[in-house]
């Protein structure tokens, strides 16, 4: 492709920090048998994991995702067949591994705060309102006094 760069083809996903997730390759059919080498590169690691294809797939599972985690993944598929290897590479996908908790915290957070805010406008409310009823009562009671006193 013309103009566009690797960087630009490359999928971006995100999995929480703690949490299982599971890189699958797989391939069109054309002949039985095969692998899939799974290619992990970070700034700082190299790895490589091997699987036999089944069913035209392979599915590399990872217990709780961590840091270590994060990077580029790319499937190889290799064939041996009619005496030639074969093989075919995916695209790259990158993956950053995400600490949940702030999304926790938020979650929690602003609800709280938000009950705390309307509380405190119930009681806000609930003050001003006996405030205004005090003084109405004042009002009507020195306004009966002053009826009272023209009377007599």
């Amino acid at each position: 492709m013309v103009g566009v760069s690797e960087e630009d083809q490359q999928e971006v996903f995100q999995v929480f920090w703690g949490s299982n997730f599971t890189i699958s390759c797989s391939i069109q059919p054309q002949y039985p048998g095969g692998s899939f080498q799974l290619t992990f590169t970070s700034s700082n690691s190299a790895h490589n994991y091997t699987q036999p294809a089944v069913n035209h797939s392979a599915h590399f599972l990872f217990p709780a995702a961590e840091a270590a985690h994060q990077g580029n993944y790319s499937c190889v598929y290799h064939l041996y067949v009619f005496s030639h290897n074969f093989s075919s590479e995916s695209p790259v996908l990158s993956l950053s591994v995400m600490d949940p908790r702030p999304l926790i915290i938020r979650a929690i957070l602003l609800p709280l705060i938000l009950l705390v805010e309307n509380i405190v406008l119930y009681f806000y409310c609930r003050l001003k309102e006996g405030r205004l009823k005090r003084k109405e009562l004042r009002e009507q009671s020195s306004t009966s006094k002053e009826l009272m006193e023209i009377k007599h």
